[in-house]
């Protein structure tokens, strides 16, 4: 058995993933049964549909930031059909047919059952983290010199502490000028990066409409994907294929996992509210962490493929439902490298 078959028996061995959720939207919620593909990678090549939209669009600014982060969002829209092609459409005509409204956000890729799809390109800026496009990514010097603790509080005259060091920057100040606390700051914490002496410190705000203290760098230094929530589609498929799309932003902007944001952490609004209200952001990273490591097997020149003849099983190793009567499922992957090709069988246990 080769490398890529033993790393699928790895995940074989892992326990099935599934879980009741409710799924959050801004009109409608519901309860949903998020069950997992055979395995957490999904077997499928990554297919983005280019809908860029038009230089003259007013939520296409056309400014170019470097890209420091990506930032994850959900759609928060439940409604069936809401999927990721009609908030594609909204991007690039910049309108809501059915509320006749003008839609002012830009994100640049929104993930579905129907695809993915890519409004606004990668290097550009967008409207969607909530953090306005005034003020870009900046790092200050702290003043405190790297240690092992790291961990950032508000001392009780207003300063950032680091370690419990207290920094040479003041936090920002809440309404009536109130000094803040550690529990103001926004729960994904804030950028923090070892300089060549000091802990560098990220641009902060303080976000008056969720009141917490938030990090700059959203709209103008990240690319935003937001994440279909409509009722009718296979959500796991939605992480998956966001999972496999953040793959490939991070290899092309020379990012790291940690480098992979909650739109809360730009503006301290809970978004993305279904991933954090159920406690799947972890199992997100890890979707990430999978599909990493396969593509680091693809791109040495492995070629993967599954196949199984149960019914409830989409091509893709999906699963729609769990069938009730049915306690594992058998599945064979295939490799092919240098022309050599092996298979495996592998039993799910459900």
């Amino acid at each position: 058995m080769n490398e890529l078959l033993e790393y699928f028996n790895e995940l074989n061995d892992l326990d099935y993933f599934k879980k009741k959720i409710r799924v959050y939207g801004y009109k409608k919620s519901y309860n949903y049964n998020f069950v997992e593909g055979l395995t957490p990678y999904l077997f499928e090549s990554l297919n983005i549909k280019n809908k860029i939209a038009k230089e003259t669009n007013e939520n296409r600014p056309g400014k170019i930031e470097e890209k420091k982060y990506i930032t994850i969002h959900d759609t928060g829209d439940t409604l069936p059909g809401h999927g990721s092609k009609f908030w594609a459409d909204a991007v690039y005509n910049e309108f809501i047919k059915e509320t006749n409204q003008k839609y002012a956000c830009s994100y640049q890729y929104v993930v579905g059952n129907e695809g993915i799809y890519h409004m606004i390109p990668d290097n550009e800026i967008a409207w969607h983290a909530g953090d306005s496009t005034k003020v870009s990514y900046n790092l200050y010097d702290t003043g405190v010199g790297i240690h092992h603790h790291h961990d950032i509080d508000i001392t009780t005259d207003g300063y950032f502490s680091i370690g419990g060091i207290k920094s040479n920057i003041m936090a920002p100040r809440g309404e009536n000028d109130k000094i803040l606390t550690k529990d103001d700051i926004n729960d994904q914490g804030l950028t923090l990066v070892k300089g060549e002496n000091n802990y560098l410190l990220g641009e902060v705000y303080y976000n008056e409409t969720y009141q917490k203290i938030c990090n700059r760098g959203g709209n103008n230094n990240s690319i935003g994907i937001e994440i279909s929530m409509a009722k009718g589609e296979n959500l796991f498929v939605n992480l998956a294929r966001c999972a496999k799309l953040v793959v490939k932003l991070l290899k092309e902007n020379k990012l790291l996992m940690s480098d992979i944001k909650q739109h809360h952490f730009f503006s301290g609004k809970n978004c993305p509210q279904t991933l954090r209200e159920n406690e799947l952001w972890d199992y997100f990273l890890h979707l990430i962490d999978v599909e990493a490591i396969v593509d680091s097997y693809l791109s040495d020149g492995y070629k993967l493929s599954i196949e199984t003849k149960c019914e409830y099983v989409n091509e893709n190793g999906s699963i729609d439902k769990l069938p009730g009567a049915v306690r594992g499922i058998e599945y064979i992957v295939t490799t092919e490298y240098q022309g050599k090709k092996e298979t495996a069988l592998f039993v799910k246990l459900i």
